[in-house]
């Protein structure tokens, strides 16, 4: 029963008004729908993703968000360098392969 529950709302929340939206179709979406997610085996959970980072940045994480467009999901992370540096990574939420923020801007859907 609480499984059904879940489905249910999993499906409501994508079926609602995004909450980031621009003329590109981008969606943030929130820490309850990350989950869903995670759960179900569709995009790499948080600790995966740490461990990713850290293979590719001695940085820390400062900010994450998970953002859709169509059916590509992509982590959006603020890395602060040890340098004191700011920079933002795009990472594949399936894959943990590093993408060009570009994919986000562009009018073809993933």
């Amino acid at each position: 029963m609480k499984a059904m529950i879940r489905k249910i709302i999993f499906l409501l929340l994508l079926a609602s008004t995004p909450l980031y939206s621009e003329d590109f179709g981008i969606k943030k979406l929130d820490v309850e729908v990350c989950r869903m997610l995670v759960e179900a085996g569709e995009i790499l959970s948080m600790s995966e993703l740490m461990r990713l980072v850290s293979t590719l940045s001695e940085g820390k994480i400062i900010e994450t968000q998970l953002l859709q467009k169509g059916s590509v999901y992509i982590y959006e992370m603020e890395i602060a360098a040890k340098d004191g540096m700011v920079s933002m990574l795009y990472v594949d939420a399936r894959d943990g392969q590093v993408v060009d923020p570009a994919i986000l801007n562009s009018r073809q859907e993933g």
